[in-house]
């Protein structure tokens, strides 16, 4: 990985191997990970992953900005489905998500982990 990881990138990331009814293959993410974590020397990211599939969950955000890089607009994120990943998953850099459509997903999240 040749970039710096920042909140609000959208990335391709490979997410097989998979268990269970964690979301698979090869699909773009969003980085929700804030400044701190992306500091510390681990190499792992907090990921939501985004699907061009809109099930008309509300809590499925959905992505319309073009800085995204998504090539299917609007897609959506999966925020139920947040999970670490190791920089070795990423890929390759798409785009970013505005600070609007990030600050959604993070309000999603902080609901989802009551805190």
């Amino acid at each position: 990985m040749s970039e710096p990881l920042r909140p609000g990138d959208v990335w391709l990331a490979d997410l097989n191997p998979v268990i269970g009814s964690e979301q698979a293959g090869r699909r773009p993410v969003l980085i929700v990970s804030g400044p701190l974590h992306l500091a510390l020397p681990h190499a792992v990211v907090f990921a939501v992953p985004i699907t061009s599939r809109d099930r008309g969950l509300r809590h499925q955000i959905p992505i319309t900005s073009q800085s995204s890089g998504l090539s299917k607009l609007p897609s959506f994120t999966r925020p139920e489905d947040t999970r670490a990943v190791a920089y070795q998953r990423l890929d390759h850099r798409l785009g970013a998500v505005t600070p609007g459509e990030l600050a959604a997903v993070r309000r999603i999240l902080r609901a989802f982990l009551d805190v």
